[in-house]
């Protein structure tokens, strides 16, 4: 089953279109990857309804938003690359609201997250940094008790110890089989500890879709002080330093003097291929 079924949903601005397929399965976590205009954030906005949908649909959890609008929304929290209240407000009074719209709102979750990121309950949420923001967002998400949770770069802006404990609290959620993430990051070494699927996002479109470890080891990735003709007809996203040449390759073993093969990290692939659509 999946968490999320997103049938060639169509987003318009003019200037950009998302064009996008993509199955989220259900009690796992996905990154979504792509450079800052590729449309992660529009096909997240689009999941939550904060995008216009032109055409195709989206199942949650197998049950279709028109028609089961309430509870649908109450199965799905989000944190967004910004926040989608007035910062103006004290968390106090943002938490009031919210448990207004969330009956299922865990007070008790709520107090010891804010103590654990050492956030203050009486301070405008403007006046906070932004790794305090996405902090805040995180915490609010988590206390509405959702099935599925998409995050939109939630680690950014955060010190590296936070990020540990962001992390921590994501794979504490995913203890629930029955939980579902969608992570849309520019931090690709968090795919890489908590990830099982990766969805590659370029120009408003899915490219790949895959399991991270198959994803992974189905490319090597090849150091080497010069490139042969053999080894350029299986390059991806090839790099020229100093030192020589760096590149993907499908091919499983590639010989020669001072080469060096491993099985690639998820920023790896990413960058490489990339790269490769670059060119």
């Amino acid at each position: 089953m999946n968490g999320l079924e997103i049938k060639d949903v169509v987003v318009d601005f003019g200037s950009f279109r998302l064009d996008a397929a993509l199955s989220v399965p259900r009690g796992c976590v996905t990154g979504l990857v792509g450079r800052n205009g590729a449309g992660k954030s529009t096909l997240i906005k689009a999941i939550m309804r904060q995008a216009e949908i032109a055409s195709g649909s989206i199942l949650y959890n197998d049950t279709p938003f028109y028609g089961n609008e309430t509870e649908v929304l109450r199965k799905i929290a989000c944190v967004f690359d910004t926040p989608h209240f007035s910062t103006a407000l004290k968390p106090k009074r943002v938490v009031k609201i919210v448990k207004g719209m969330y009956p299922a709102f865990d007070g008790e979750l709520y107090d010891g997250l804010m103590k654990k990121f050492g956030l203050p309950g009486d301070k405008p949420v403007k006046t906070f940094s932004t790794g305090m923001k996405r902090k805040f967002g995180l915490i609010l998400a988590l206390c509405q008790k959702p099935e599925i949770l998409l995050l939109d770069e939630p680690t950014a802006g955060i010190d590296p110890y936070d990020r540990g404990v962001v992390i921590d609290l994501i794979q504490q959620f995913m203890l629930d089989e029955g939980h579902t993430v969608l992570f849309s990051t520019h931090i690709t070494e968090d795919l890489d500890k908590i990830a099982d699927y990766i969805a590659f996002m370029q120009n408003g479109k899915i490219l790949l879709s895959e399991e991270k470890e198959s994803l992974c080891e189905s490319y090597r990735l090849v150091q080497a002080p010069e490139i042969s003709e053999e080894m350029k007809k299986g390059a991806i996203g090839v790099q020229k330093s100093m030192f020589g040449y760096t590149f993907l390759t499908k091919q499983k073993e590639v010989r020669g003097e001072d080469v060096l093969v491993k099985t690639p990290t998820v920023e790896e692939i990413f960058v490489h291929l990339l790269g490769e659509g670059e060119r």
